[in-house]
């Protein structure tokens, strides 16, 4: 079965919103937060790509900040990975030059952990108006 031009364009638009989510060149904060580059279902499709790949998805609050760069996010939204309860927390370890973390964040702060890694690190740290929380809010209500 031959695709059509408009469907390999498509697919190929698709892959390119999950390159972009899935870079490990973190996103400004800034562009995370108000970005309207994308259809809805370009952000849907990038949301459930991401979810299958993903190790950890979760939205919380950062309730501890340490020294070396430690932290720990209390879950408040589980999307892949341990259940929310009201004790479930996400420790994020300092990272060793690795990467440069999209935002700092200090306790109190609500943040998307979205990890691919066996570590979860201050790169894996969006802020938590990242477009991908709405997404993976929309595939979780439709599962349900």
């Amino acid at each position: 079965m031959r695709s059509t031009p408009a469907a390999r364009r498509w697919r190929w638009l698709a892959a390119a919103a999950l390159l972009a989510v899935l870079s490990l060149r973190p996103w400004p904060v800034a562009a995370a937060d108000g970005c309207d580059c994308f259809s809805p279902e370009m952000r849907r499709t990038a949301g459930q790509e991401a979810l299958q790949k993903a190790r950890l998805a979760v939205y919380g609050r950062v309730i501890e900040v340490g020294p070396a760069g430690q932290t720990k996010v209390l879950v408040l939204e589980s999307f892949k990975g341990p259940p929310r309860e009201a004790t479930t927390i996400v420790d994020v370890l300092p990272d060793a030059g690795q990467c440069k973390p999209s935002a700092t964040f200090a306790v109190g702060d609500e943040t998307l952990v979205l990890s691919f890694q066996p570590t979860t690190t201050p790169c894996d740290l969006y802020a938590g108006g990242h477009f991908l929380v709405d997404a993976f809010r929309q595939i979780a209500a439709q599962s349900k």
